[in-house]
């Protein structure tokens, strides 16, 4: 078993950059962090693991100076420092990139990044020869006479990071920053991760996902709960069922039923004839896809992101219009519908981009919970039935492990994570005929991950149909019975029976299969 490590006794260590110490911070009914020790080495990647809501990120927004601790010192090379805002982070040296970017969609690349440059009297000139400069060092190509809106998601990661870069920090932190990154993007992240690190400068990466850590971090640090359960562990130390135990404290005994359904003799439930979507430039995103969904099947699409999955589903649920071809659900058309009455025929969605499609972040946890269904379930003629909102907004809290003060605390206060959760919830809560959806354990923990695979395996044993969109393959494999691979806006290959990760990955990156 590995020798868990708990920070104590911490000195003015010269080899650390940060040092963090007894740091307390409360929100109304919670404790977000109780009395967390916490340093970063110089020149290092150090991953800082935990469940949604452990507290990773308010950790770091009280070292980016978003949140001031309730109790606690922190030291930069030794010295004690007071950040009350960003800008002091950033004098410090420290930036930080959040989970959900901070880019105005209408503006150019170079002009976000010289809107982040307020106060320093610079050309966009010398910008423009800077960021080509560090794009080059760090290997983050990226066109600065692009709109923000034209980029893909990896791509306005960069110029975020790129952000950062200019103003010379010596620390970066990462807030989940492959939870919407395709496999091939996150590799060339860590490489130009690697290469800063090489340079001298020290990485925080906050992240879910074990695996990730253990592969591209030198060390490693254990968030549950507000405390720190585990600190500086090696990399060459450490074995993923330790991590697993450390983060999450109890048993993980489900793994999701591998045994494919045939459902060929099922009834049709959704039909998709010939259809034409474009994308948001105007150029065709989606080619001429034909495809049924049956009665009680998990049918996945798989496919590297920008090959049409994102436009495909947005046609279907009534967020994007359909240029040819026609749907059908249960054998109503209901091409170019609006959201609403695809709603009312029983069709859920859990969507790709959960800020935007998923939540009203200024309404309270238990508002986004009935806001689909409030006027069925949730009220008495004109009014809202409190006690019932009440009831059915902590069972799922409950059930679905969101960490929240309070059923009444918006939305827009939770990490993404428990976000993503609350939306996940409230889909699976309406007991859907047809549920569609984009990478639902997307920045997800283990636990939480593997609960919403049981759902979602327990929604298909009720009779319901999933159009599951996934860039996890194994993902798409454990919980599919039928996969479709997309490429280049196209359907190019279906597998019916058992199939390997490698045939799927191929067809999804070959010209000819």
């Amino acid at each position: 078993m590995l020798n868990i490590r708990v920070l104590i006794n911490l000195g003015n260590d010269q080899n650390y950059l940060v040092e963090m110490r007894g740091i307390v911070k409360m929100f109304p009914t919670v404790v977000a962090l109780n009395n967390v020790d916490f340093r970063v080495k110089k020149g290092e990647i150090h991953a800082l693991l935990g469940e949604n809501g452990a507290g990773k990120t308010t950790l770091m927004r009280i070292l980016y100076g978003m949140y001031r601790p309730d109790e606690g010192e922190v030291f930069i090379e030794g010295r004690r420092v007071n950040i009350s805002s960003p800008k002091d982070a950033l004098k410090l040296g420290i930036g930080m990139v959040h989970q959900h970017f901070m880019l105005i969609d209408r503006l150019t690349v170079l002009e976000n990044i010289a809107l982040s440059l307020k106060g320093i009297k610079v050309s966009f000139k010398e910008i423009r020869n800077r960021i080509e400069e560090l794009s080059s060092i760090y290997g983050l190509k990226i066109n600065l006479d692009a709109k923000i809106w034209q980029l893909s998601v990896g791509e306005k990661q960069r110029v975020e990071i790129l952000k950062t870069l200019y103003r010379d920090v010596k620390l970066l932190i990462l807030d989940e920053p492959t939870s919407v990154l395709t496999p091939i993007e996150s590799e060339e992240l860590f490489k130009s991760l690697r290469k800063m690190v090489e340079s001298g400068k020290s990485i925080i990466l906050i992240t879910h996902k074990i695996d990730e850590a253990l592969n591209v971090s030198d060390s490693i640090t254990v968030l549950r709960k507000g405390r720190i359960v585990a600190s500086e562990i090696k990399r060459d130390e450490a074995n993923r069922l330790d991590i697993v135990s450390m983060i999450v404290d109890r048993p993980i005994d489900f793994k999701p039923n591998r045994i494919k359904k045939d459902v060929s003799d099922s009834r049709i439930v959704m039909e998709v004839n010939n259809l034409r979507v474009l994308d948001d430039r105007g150029n065709i995103a989606v080619r001429d896809i034909s495809f049924v969904l049956r009665e009680g099947e998990i049918l996945g699409i798989a496919g590297v992101a920008g090959n049409g999955q994102k436009e495909l589903i947005e046609a279907l649920t009534g967020l994007r219009r359909i240029e040819n071809g026609y749907v059908k659900i249960f054998g109503i058309d209901v091409t170019n519908n609006p959201v609403g009455k695809m709603t009312s025929l029983g069709i859920a969605h859990i969507p790709e981009d959960r800020l935007r499609y998923g939540v009203a972040l200024d309404l309270s946890v238990a508002d986004n919970i009935i806001m689909k269904l409030y006027r069925k379930k949730f009220s008495r003629r004109f009014f809202l039935d409190e006690a019932t909102i009440k009831k059915e907004a902590e069972r799922l809290i409950q059930d679905f492990g969101i960490v929240v003060p309070s059923i009444w605390t918006p939305a827009g206060f939770l990490s993404g994570g428990n976000i993503q959760k609350l939306i996940v919830a409230r889909e699976l809560s309406m007991s859907p005929k047809i549920l569609i959806a984009s990478n639902p354990t997307s920045g997800l923990d283990v636990a939480s991950t593997n609960y919403v695979h049981w759902a979602l395996h327990r929604l298909r044993a009720s009779g319901s149909s999933i159009l599951l969109v996934s860039e996890d393959l194994d993902e798409i494999l454990s919980l599919s019975d039928r996969i479709l691979v997309m490429r280049d806006g196209k359907i190019v290959k279906e597998f019916k029976e058992e199939s390997s990760i490698n045939d799927i990955g191929l067809a999804m990156t070959l010209k000819e299969t």
